[in-house]
């Protein structure tokens, strides 16, 4: 027997589904994280791809998005323990050409833009204020990194009653086994894990109906 169907014997990682209204958030798809020497590694560009493919569909239907990018204060010190074990967060300041957002899912005019300085896209921001206003059930989750900033965003998503979803090939991560092991656990705890295909088919016929 797997360790694994431990999960299924204490009926962890039911499904949640899609709930009533939809919106996007696409988490630190910025410049640095597209590149191996800075923040990028493993899958995060081809996420970032995925996540444009994604884009093309949604935008057309008037869902709701959201893109959060990491800026770090200019002040020393100013993101506590997060820059002591990532030091060079802190060279992603307002003038660092690394926090701009990636050309292929860079943020219309009417888009929302969250700017944070830890992991969650709901620490210390207006993401939760915008979804409620918004009326907003339901959270397709994209970005990076699954085990930093997606991760934390998930659980805070289910914090603040929100359905996540996340969309499998729009996520990435610097490294494959941090990127593997927490989608199987997130989908198991926190969210649905759901392929892009499946994703962009479902709100097609949302659409439609």
């Amino acid at each position: 027997m797997s360790d694994l169907s431990i999960y299924d014997r204490q009926g962890i990682g039911k499904p949640l589904g899609f709930g009533r209204k939809c919106a996007l958030l696409i988490i630190d798809f910025q410049i640095g994280f597209t590149r191996e020497d800075a923040f990028g590694g493993f899958n995060i560009n081809s996420a970032i791809t995925a996540t444009g493919k994604l884009l093309g569909h949604v935008r057309p239907l008037g869902m709701p998005i959201a893109h959060a990018c990491f800026i770090a204060p200019e002040a020393a010190g100013g993101i506590g323990p997060f820059g002591e074990k990532i030091p060079s967060l802190l060279t992603l300041t307002a003038d660092s050409p690394d926090v701009a957002f990636a050309p292929e899912v860079a943020p219309l005019p009417n888009e929302f833009i969250v700017r944070k300085q830890h992991a969650s896209a709901f620490f210390g921001t207006a993401l939760s204020s915008w979804l409620r206003a918004n009326a907003v059930d339901t959270l397709l989750v994209t970005g990076c990194t699954t085990s930093g900033c997606v991760r934390a965003s998930v659980i805070d998503a289910s914090a603040h009653g929100l359905r996540p979803i996340i969309v499998e090939e729009c996520v990435g991560d610097r490294a494959e086994e941090p990127h593997r092991a927490n989608l199987f656990d997130m989908g198991k705890k926190y969210a649905d894990v759901m392929p892009l295909d499946a994703v962009i088919s479902h709100l097609a016929l949302a659409d439609a109906a």
